[in-house]
């Protein structure tokens, strides 16, 4: 190798060095920094959100008496057993079938089954009347506090389909419905 030569190859050889050197020191500081950027980023996010939730805190608590306020917990059925919960809405029932001109032919409560942290409680109902007085029944059952919600309904004549009924005297029909409420098993 002549001099002129073996001078460059260490010309170059110490610049890679030097760039070497440089990339060492400076790569980690690089990416510490981009690391650091995105941590004040994310954390600068987190800040602004809790900012806008804890401003937002009185109008959430103003929202949650005005619900308070509305005694949810009248909605639901008596807690206890189920034959309780299930006896409330058979009264329920049959105190709305006879204020409303239906005459009740047999009530029973299936078993009860448990929807999650709810308890669903059915009451099979039957009864005739006329299709006035089911539909006061129907707007009874809608207008109750606790909640029931009819789940099936049938309703069938009892005269022949050429029937003519003396005006203002209307055929009594038969319906059958499932009436569901629900509870809150274990409070009270």
């Amino acid at each position: 190798m002549t001099p002129q030569r073996s001078r460059r190859t260490a010309a170059i050889l110490l610049i890679v060095a030097a760039l070497v050197i440089v990339a060492v020191v400076i790569v980690p500081f690089f990416l510490l920094n981009r690391h650091y950027d995105k941590a004040l980023a994310e954390m600068t996010g987190q800040l602004d959100r809790y900012q806008r939730t804890s401003a937002s805190r009185g109008v959430a608590t103003q929202q949650l008496e005005a619900i308070r306020a509305l005694e949810p917990r009248k909605g639901f059925l008596r807690t206890g057993a189920a034959a309780l919960s299930a006896a409330e809405a058979q009264e329920a029932m049959r105190s709305m079938i006879e204020a409303n001109g239906g005459k009740l032919i047999t009530m029973q409560a299936p078993v009860a089954k448990d929807d999650g942290r709810y308890r669903q409680l059915t009451v099979n109902v039957q009864l005739s009347g006329t299709i006035y007085a089911l539909r006061k029944i129907l707007h009874a059952i809608e207008t109750n506090q606790p909640a029931l919600f009819v789940e099936s309904l049938q309703v069938r004549s009892q005269v022949p389909a050429n029937f003519k009924p003396n005006p203002g005297n209307e055929p009594d029909v038969y319906m059958q419905m499932d009436v569901s409420g629900f509870a809150v098993p274990g409070s009270s």
